[in-house]
């Protein structure tokens, strides 16, 4: 094993030697500089291929090539993967994978819910307590982060003595599944219907909308939201047996959970690192509009991709950090690859000027548009997605509205109405789903089937997000979005 290791590290040397010597040569012997890079990015992957893998290493030939200016990355993806929507995806549910399997769910819980302000009552708890989930679900899945803290949040209901039946382990069951699924909007990091909107609003117009716009938008409304259904639950639900937790009690889980390990720190080191390269480049777009631009020329998949490949490369105890077969097995949502690559070509096509689609929406929505004022339209679009979502598919959702909202708003007087707030909307708005097992399937269907709430209490209080939400976005989010999304 170690021998293997030393040679696939000096074959690895050696493949990264050509591909980026490659680009330092001047052309020679009739060709151009670029097509000696090419040449080099085929002989390094080569060496790749033929003494490591087959699989990881095809990441470092992409992101060679990406790095090309005549290809680019949006036309690597594109090649390689259809689009760069399921290429940022795919990428994004490898680089979190490792996260699940490490204590970062207990971790990051525990430092929440026992910290002094938390300990202060049973509603600060409760307050710390979705504030977690919803931290941990800006970045993570809401079915993996769903099944992977069901167990923890289980044992956080024994040390507390939180009875089932009670209104407070209602309360908190509830809190916790609509927390996770409303923090699947709050950023396009790995969930499929922001980055969607985002994808479709780019492909119809030619505009794109980078991660921090998105989350200048999400983030705040999310909160809005989770602030909106506490006070909701402590004004209207009152449950009668909050007073019998008692917080201090929490501080016996800390004991629980080792301390972070090097292979865990080097982990989230790479996740926050990508995180950094999504929201960095806009910091400076007023101070170093040129170098925004070439950051932001190599789309978004691209941080995922050399997250991964840093993961690939690096090993701890004589294992790489990431498993390719393990992540391409148990990591990836498939299902939602597949129907994010069709239903992202099925948006393009549904909007197509060619095919008539478009102009017939506008014409038949017409009379309808044509007596309502923008906030009318608004409320109109907010209010399909939202209960669209909660009966359907959140990619159907997310799919058929942004369409008919793209087809009929982009026909308007050019600054009428920001579309790419409305869209981006549309994201957010799919995410709003806790009303029926159909909206969020995972997340709604293992928190009934935990015994701890019901679908009735699913019902009453995903309908109260469902009208909160319509309201929230319509009246605050869109003038926010609109300051923020050109």
């Amino acid at each position: 094993m170690a021998n293997k290791n030393v040679k696939d590290t000096a074959f690895l040397i050696l493949a990264l030697a050509v591909i980026i010597g490659s680009r330092l040569m001047p052309g020679m012997w009739g060709l151009s500089q670029e097509a000696m890079g090419v040449l080099g990015v085929f002989f390094g992957s080569l060496i790749l291929w033929i003494t490591i893998s087959i699989d990881w290493p095809s990441m470092i030939t992409l992101m060679a090539l990406g790095f090309l200016p005549t290809f680019g990355f949006s036309k690597t993806f594109a090649g390689a993967f259809g689009n760069t929507t399921v290429a940022f995806l795919l990428f994004t549910f490898m680089l979190v994978y490792p996260l699940s399997k490490t204590n970062f769910v207990r971790r990051c819980t525990i430092s929440f819910i026992t910290n002094r302000i938390a300990r202060k009552g049973p509603w600060y708890f409760v307050c710390f307590l979705f504030a977690a989930v919803t931290f941990m679900g800006l970045f993570v899945s809401p079915s993996v982060l769903f099944v992977a803290f069901m167990p923890f949040l289980e044992d956080i209901f024994q040390v507390l003595e939180v009875k089932k039946g009670g209104k407070t382990g209602n309360m908190m069951m509830l809190g916790t599944a609509i927390c996770i699924s409303l923090s699947s909007g709050m950023t396009a990091i790995g969930h499929v219907w922001p980055t969607m909107a985002i994808g479709y609003y780019t492909s119809a117009t030619g505009h794109d909308v980078n991660q921090f716009q998105y989350m200048a938008m999400g983030i705040p409304t999310g909160i809005i939201l989770i602030i909106l259904l506490i006070l909701a639950f402590k004004l209207l639900y009152r449950p009668d047996d909050i007073h019998n937790i008692r917080p201090e009690k929490a501080l016996g889980l800390r004991g629980t959970v080792p301390a972070a390990d090097l292979k865990e720190n080097i982990i989230l080191g790479v996740v926050f690192f990508t995180v950094f390269l999504w929201i960095g480049p806009s910091l400076i777009k007023g101070v170093l509009p040129e170098l925004y631009a070439t950051i932001n020329s190599w789309s978004t998949a691209m941080p995922p991709l050399l997250g991964c490949i840093i993961l690939f490369i690096t090993k701890v105890d004589g294992e790489r950090l990431l498993n390719f077969k393990e992540a391409t097995t148990k990591g990836i949502l498939w299902g939602s690859i597949l129907m994010t690559g069709a239903a992202t070509w099925l948006g393009s096509c549904l909007t197509n000027a060619d095919i008539g689609i478009s102009d017939w929406l506008t014409v038949t929505l017409s009379p309808l548009t044509a007596s309502l004022p923008i906030m009318g339209m608004v409320v109109f679009f907010m209010t399909w997605a939202v209960l669209e979502t909660n009966f359907s598919s959140n990619i159907v959702t997310t799919t058929v509205v942004s369409a008919v909202a793209l087809s009929v708003l982009t026909a308007l007087p050019a600054g009428a109405v920001s579309v790419g707030t409305v869209v981006c909307m549309v994201g957010f708005a799919a995410g709003v789903s806790s009303m029926t097992p159909a909206g969020q399937s995972t997340v709604n269907t293992v928190a009934i089937g935990s015994g701890w709430t019901t679908a009735k209490s699913m019902f009453i209080w995903g309908g109260f997000m469902a009208v909160t939400a319509i309201l929230v976005l319509s009246f605050v989010t869109y003038p926010l979005g609109s300051l923020i999304i050109q």
